[in-house]
């Protein structure tokens, strides 16, 4: 079972991330006012997208907590599959859009007055808090394998890469390299395509029920442990969600009675269950011994 500690601090995480984003965002965009700073003014703008970001989590994950009906009979899990994808789509959007910005001024408008040094202190502000966000979220999203905090999580550790540049890119232009800061802009910017491209690789899998080769050794290994059971044939598994839930196919001799082949069965469910935290669902299927499995 999971942590109550741990469910606890994902339900409250998102929000406080949501407040944590919003509070950057005045305080970016206050700072790169005064400072005449482009690049933390961008830094601004970003922030107003994690906030749109983090209530499309909030949101997700409040419809993947429903329960299965006769509408979606394997629950609404795969919801954070798809939020992560939209996190990750939407951050692509802006970032390409930042480096066409970027290029062009560059080429078309030039140098201009360097910002004012006091941009520096927001981006500092703005380190430590995506810092300790992507810290907490990172660490509730992989004790809870949720996707769509751990999409959210990313996000924040990309803000980190991008408060540092904005230091990079004012004080470089202070020391009189006037394209310094959009040069580092642009290369940052390939950085977070490369990783919001893996990420939205990771959701497409979970939304196509991607095939769990790791747990599905571990879970064949859990029912050979069981006495009298003698093989363990089709087995598969998909992810819905954050929960796995699994299909297989078990061997036992052909003359067992129907009371024996259930209590092995609850055995092997007991069994995966205790020692898989993530796993939702198990369904399993005897098979007579003497016909094999295929």
């Amino acid at each position: 079972m999971l942590n109550k500690r741990c469910v606890e601090c994902g339900r409250r995480l998102t929000w406080m991330i949501l407040g944590i984003n919003l509070c950057l965002f005045i305080i970016d965009l206050l700072f790169a006012v005064i400072s005449n700073s482009r690049s933390l003014l961008a830094n601004a703008l970003q922030s107003c997208t994690n906030m749109t970001m983090t209530i499309i989590v909030i949101v997700s994950l409040e419809i993947a907590k429903k329960q299965p009906d006769e509408k979606f009979p394997f629950g609404y899990g795969k919801i954070e599959f798809l939020s992560s994808v939209i996190i990750s789509v939407l951050m692509m959007t802006g970032v390409v859009f930042f480096i066409i910005f970027s290029f062009r001024e560059m080429l078309f408008v030039g140098p201009e007055k360097p910002p004012q040094l006091i941009a520096i202190l927001a981006a500092g502000i703005s380190i430590v808090a995506n810092q300790f966000a992507y810290k907490y979220g990172k660490c509730a999203g992989e004790k809870l394998e949720s996707p769509a905090i751990l999409a959210n999580a990313m996000v924040n550790s990309i803000d980190v890469v991008s408060s540092i540049a904005v230091i990079v890119g004012v004080i470089g232009s202070n020391l009189g390299l006037a394209q310094f800061d959009h040069i580092i802009s642009v290369l940052i910017a390939c950085v977070i395509l490369k990783i919001t491209s893996e990420e939205i690789q990771k959701a497409f899998r979970g939304l196509m029920d991607f095939s769990l080769h790791a747990d599905e050794k571990e879970i064949v290994c859990l029912a050979n442990s069981i006495t009298d059971v003698k093989d363990v044939g089709n087995i598969k598994t998909r992810l819905v969600g954050r929960r796995v839930w699994i299909n297989m196919e078990i061997s036992v001799p052909e003359d067992w009675a129907l009371a024996k082949g259930l209590e092995i069965t609850d055995k092997i469910r007991n069994a995966i269950l205790n020692k898989k935290n993530n796993v939702s669902e198990v369904t399993i299927k005897l098979i007579p011994y003497e016909r094999g499995l295929t």
